[in-house]
């Protein structure tokens, strides 16, 4: 509904209250910079498109855009809406392109003026009606609860190609999978249990790349961190908003869908781009990001002056361990946190290490063509098993076809695997090849 409906039946009926007009025109003169990083993506104009039909405000929906385009491929194009006083867009050729964050770093540093709030997204999304007040209603009612927030997280997904029969219903939290070796963690998405019961979005750990609301002085304040290309773009931005202050939230129903676009833009991504250019900016900028962010966390001194890209100073980085249950040094999690309880967590949760491991099979290690199963088994020094699984579904079945096992395992435990086994067990044979391998 336009504004301007709004009034004119506000004027039409004298049973309606002032408050009511006064509450109107304060939601409807709240402004949003929808933040669009885009890189190569046929789901922007349609994301621009959805945005602006299921707003309950569309004239208060501001566009803060980094283009990131290749001329040929035409479907990217803005032109329609760049004299559309709503639409701030900064256009770069892709070969010309930086990493996410970098996109990010400068639509919040150039962009975004005096709108009232941000929300972050990728370019690819589908929205719910009335999103825009309904995100607004959401924060400024945990501002009246006493919270400072940020509210975001894995968004549901939809499916470009049959949308909107293929979108989740339910919605999602963002959980800790497990620490890789490098240090950052693996988050992934889960269901929000018993959502249908909430009145109110819930505490979170960690916030997503893709989607976070709040202010414009959180997006201000918690800069993007342009020297990451992308791995640990999400540890970062949760860990600097809780140490500045902010308290990170998840929404309790579904506000936004998201895609992931791997598939739809396979091969013009820009690791796909840079490798058939020879560049190897994508793995530089990757270890680069991990080493700054291990220093972010404490567990290393990697000699990098982090300036204005560094923790805040209104809550300590032990203060969001105690919170989230993650020992960063230790690459541990409380139970808790690893049973997927809802934030903060309790003092006495008993700890577990995270641990990480690139499996890797290969016809040399193991030659046979009947396998009825394969185990990897983790064991301690005492050769007993700490972890182990057998491997019998399609992954067994492309191995007898001549392709290689290769998959990440992980899992908790309280004890050192000091070993791997891969041990292949024949139909008609038995027990047959067994290759051990020392864990570093």
């Amino acid at each position: 509904m336009k504004l301007n409906t709004v009034i004119i039946r506000y004027l039409t009926i004298e049973s309606e209250s002032n408050g009511y007009l006064t509450r109107v025109l304060s939601m409807s003169n709240k402004t949003i910079l929808l933040h669009l990083p885009a890189y190569r993506d046929p789901e922007l104009i349609p994301t621009i498109k959805d945005a602006l039909a299921n707003a309950e405000f569309p004239d208060r929906v501001h566009f803060g855009i980094c283009l990131q385009y290749n001329p040929d491929d035409g479907f990217d194009d803005l032109s329609e809406y760049e004299n559309d006083k709503r639409f701030k867009i900064e256009k770069m050729h892709y070969t010309k392109a930086k990493g996410l964050p970098y996109a990010r770093a400068l639509i919040n540093d150039t962009l975004l003026t005096d709108e009232d709030y941000v929300c972050q997204l990728d370019s690819h999304h589908r929205f719910t009606k009335n999103w825009d007040s309904t995100l607004i209603n959401w924060h400024d009612q945990l501002v009246n609860d006493g919270y400072n927030p940020i509210i975001g997280g894995y968004s549901p997904m939809y499916n470009p190609s049959n949308d909107p029969e293929e979108r989740v219903k339910e919605p999602w939290m963002s959980l800790a999978a497990c620490f890789y070796p490098f240090g950052t963690i693996f988050i992934r998405p889960g269901g929000i249990p018993n959502w249908q019961d909430l009145k109110s979005p819930i505490p979170a750990r960690f916030l997503s790349g893709h989607f976070a609301f709040g202010t414009n002085k959180w997006a201000k304040e918690v800069k993007h961190d342009p020297n990451i290309f992308f791995a640990g773009e999400e540890l970062n931005l949760s860990v600097r908003s809780f140490t500045h202050g902010y308290d990170l939230f998840h929404p309790h129903e579904v506000v936004i869908w998201h895609a992931t676009m791997r598939e739809e833009r396979s091969g013009m991504l820009i690791w796909d781009d840079q490798h058939k250019r020879g560049d190897d900016q994508w793995w530089k900028g990757n270890d680069m990001a991990r080493s700054r962010i291990r220093q972010l966390l404490g567990v290393e001194d990697s000699g990098h002056n982090l300036g204005d890209y560094g923790l805040g100073n209104v809550r300590t980085i032990n203060e969001y361990e105690k919170y989230a249950g993650i020992n960063f040094k230790l690459k541990a999690f409380q139970q808790y946190t690893i049973d997927n309880n809802l934030a903060p967590n309790p003092k006495n949760s008993p700890w577990k290490n995270s641990y990480y491991h690139l499996v890797n099979i290969t016809h040399d290690m193991l030659p046979g063509n009947d396998y009825e199963h394969i185990l990897v088994s983790f064991d301690d020094k005492e050769g007993k098993g700490i972890h182990q699984i057998y491997i019998t579904d399609d992954r067994l079945d492309r191995f007898l076809q001549g392709n290689t096992i290769h998959y990440e395992e992980m899992f908790y435990t309280t004890e050192t695997p000091v070993k791997v086994v891969y041990w292949g067990f024949s139909k008609t044979q038995g027990w047959m090849e067994r290759i051990e391998l020392t864990l570093c």
